[in-house]
């Protein structure tokens, strides 16, 4: 293995693994749920802020929450399931920093429909895999009855995700939309 092998190369954490991180500074040793570890990179990177790190829901409530390509994944009824789950996991008040596929992105409307703004794509590293992508309204309608919506944008992040995770076909004009919820 070569040492630039993706294997071998750490990444940078996802930004908004890093505005938990300023977000959480005063709460050292503060737990976080991490949904959809993937290669680790933001896992490392919480853990070196000294927050300590869950994958999966635990006894008592955490202190924020991070998923940074999970809710890619999916119906937006699954999604849903999954935001409910991910709120019950969490204090009252307590900050989700999420990611969510824009309708702006380049792969909307290709491959199997699978419903309406859902998609798998035929061919890559993600085959057959469901994709709900979403506008501003149909967001803020699944967010909002779990988490107060402090920032929502849309943001190219073809060299955010990289070509690490996408190494069949690189992205080339994905979009998604960085949120900032609260805990209702």
């Amino acid at each position: 293995m070569s040492p630039d092998s993706p294997e071998l190369v750490p990444r940078p954490p996802h930004p908004l693994a890093l505005a938990l991180i300023e977000r959480l500074r005063e709460r050292s040793g503060a737990l976080v749920l991490e949904v959809g570890a993937g290669s680790g990179r933001n896992t490392r990177a919480l853990t070196a802020a000294g927050l300590v790190v869950s994958a999966l829901p635990v006894k008592r409530s955490c202190a924020a929450a991070l998923t940074t390509h999970a809710l890619l994944h999916g119906t937006p009824a699954s999604i849903a399931s999954q935001l409910d789950a991910i709120a019950d996991a969490l204090e009252p008040g307590a900050p989700l920093f999420a990611t969510f596929a824009s309708v702006r992105d380049a792969r909307y409307g290709r491959g199997e429909t699978l419903e309406p703004h859902v998609y798998a794509v035929p061919d890559g590293d993600e085959a057959g895999v469901a994709h709900a992508y979403f506008n501003d309204e149909c967001l803020r309608a699944l967010l909002e009855p779990r988490f107060r919506i402090e920032s929502m944008r849309e943001t190219g992040v073809d060299d955010i995700a990289g070509t690490w995770a996408h190494q069949m076909q690189p992205l080339r004009g994905a979009v998604h939309w960085f949120v900032v919820g609260v805990r209702r």
